[in-house]
């Protein structure tokens, strides 16, 4: 399976994806679908409710360890962080497609840069 991933360019790129990472928060079911090759870590570029006001407009990233052998990983929301974009107009940075935009708000993990640098 694969996914594709847009960047600010307006382009997209098509990456490999072994499949879906679900978690729940408050009982709510979410899921988030990270690029990676089957038992390698994983990368997720992903949006939530935070995004332009707390934390940078175009999205976060967050890298996940490889699943386990039961395929079970750990989502540390804490060690989110912004893209190159968040501080330079000279940096292409992938944005989250529409599978990982989350309704959620997640507060952990690195916050906007002052104003941030605005696409």
């Amino acid at each position: 399976r694969t996914l594709s991933v847009p960047n600010v360019l307006g382009t997209a790129f098509d990456e490999p994806s072994p499949g879906m990472l679900v978690f729940e928060v408050a009982g709510e079911r979410y899921q988030l679908q990270p690029t990676g090759k089957a038992g390698d870590d994983l990368f997720v570029v992903f949006g939530d409710a935070t995004n332009g006001e707390h934390t940078y407009g175009g999205g976060r990233f967050l890298s996940v360890g490889a699943p386990d052998e039961e395929g079970r990983v750990v989502l540390d929301f804490n060690r989110t962080y912004n893209p190159p974009c968040a501080f330079t107009a000279f940096a292409t940075c992938p944005l989250p497609p529409p599978v990982n935009k989350l309704a959620l708000a997640i507060p952990a993990g690195e916050k906007k840069y002052g104003d941030g640098y605005a696409h």
